[in-house]
């Protein structure tokens, strides 16, 4: 990451940018990779709502559009994206689209491959399809069981292995994960092996599902970087609430491992949105979830729910101000009755091992 003025443009007429886009100042910083003093914006791109933008001849204009709005419109200036998202689409559509603005924003990508051989042609083919030759966070996706913790901490085929050779030689400057699973996300932190964590703080889960504060207070202890995921989410879709999600025979970037358990624990999306969860949008009761999960300690940024139609209203709340805004005790107790009122279920929870197994 940069913040060098870009000479670059993906404007048809090729006009020179002669500001610095994003504006490093456009959104609060706080510290993010510790061993580094890195600091990114509160406010990261859901690359997520690329993921439906498979036709590359009509939709990569579409996802120029949206990254041209988020960069030089909105100033965002962290893009997180993951092969799985779209079984491939969205890296594939937010190289071409970032190019133009690659220096000046912080990127971060992800692998569901456990194992040191797949995870590093995870890893090759995700910058290819970037269009870079670093990444400035790699991280294991996705972990929920012990299993995914011992395979990827293998010491001989673990795919940590891959991410030290990689960063090794220049091509990820952090190491880090995300996770559905508390107690296995907590292990990762204890572990001293990676830099930053990106957890579901969500409101809902944290209040009505037991999820989340062990790892905040575990990555405070550790100087471990933590995104807010889910922040935006009211609660779990049901199979009367939802679009079911067809899984085919196979993958190109999706593990089979992973294949097998969108089987055994069916995913559901928002027929409005296409999220996998029920996302809040009413805009005053979402900037509130966002508030309140940017306001919890030990939390470095958000990621918005994956849907353009949202963004833009978190992000007006957020440019340019100095500090976070803080929530009242009258705006916190009025978010415990809207929800108590729905009696939904968190996205997720420590009631049994499915609080963990709904996300792709």
């Amino acid at each position: 990451m940069s913040n060098q003025q870009d000479s670059n443009s993906n404007d048809t007429n090729n006009t020179p940018i002669t500001t610095t886009i994003p504006d490093p100042n456009a959104y609060p910083h706080r510290l993010f990779i510790h061993r580094t003093n890195t600091t990114i914006p509160i406010l990261g791109f859901p690359s997520v709502a690329l993921a439906r933008l498979s036709n590359k001849s009509t939709d990569q204009p579409i996802a120029n559009s949206a990254v041209r709005h988020a960069v030089e419109d909105l100033q965002i200036g962290y893009f997180d994206v993951a092969p799985e998202y779209g079984d491939g689409v969205a890296q594939s559509r937010l190289g071409p689209a970032l190019l133009p603005y690659r220096q000046q924003v912080f990127l971060a990508a992800k692998t569901m491959y456990r194992d040191a051989i797949g995870s590093k042609h995870d890893l090759e083919n995700t910058l290819r399809e970037l269009q870079t030759d670093h990444l400035d966070l790699y991280q294991f996706h996705s972990i929920s069981t012990q299993e995914d913790v011992d395979l990827i901490l293998d010491e001989q085929n673990g795919a940590i292995q891959t991410f030290r050779w990689a960063k090794s030689v220049g091509k990820i400057k952090a190491i880090g994960f995300s996770a559905h699973s508390e107690p296995m996300a907590v292990k990762m932190i204890e572990s001293g092996l990676v830099d930053t964590c990106m957890f579901p703080i969500n409101f809902v889960s944290y209040h009505y599902g037991g999820v989340g504060k062990q790892v905040l207070e575990a990555a405070i202890q550790h100087g471990v970087g933590v995104i807010a995921l889910k922040t935006g989410a009211r609660g779990r879709l049901t199979p009367q609430t939802g679009d079911a999600v067809h899984v085919p025979q196979s993958y190109h970037h999706i593990p089979e491992w992973k294949r097998q358990e969108m089987i055994h624990y069916p995913v559901v999306t928002s027929p409005k949105y296409s999220t996998w969860y029920e996302p809040e949008d009413d805009p005053v009761e979402l900037n509130k979830l966002v508030l309140w999960a940017l306001n919890q300690p030990g939390v470095t940024a958000v990621l918005p729910p994956g849907t353009m139609e949202l963004l833009d209203g978190i992000s007006e709340m957020l440019r340019g101000k100095d500090e976070v805004p803080q929530l009242s005790e009258e705006d916190l107790e009025g978010m415990r009755r809207r929800y108590e009122e729905m009696e939904i279920v968190p996205i997720f929870h420590n009631r049994s091992v499915s609080g963990t197994k709904v996300s792709t």
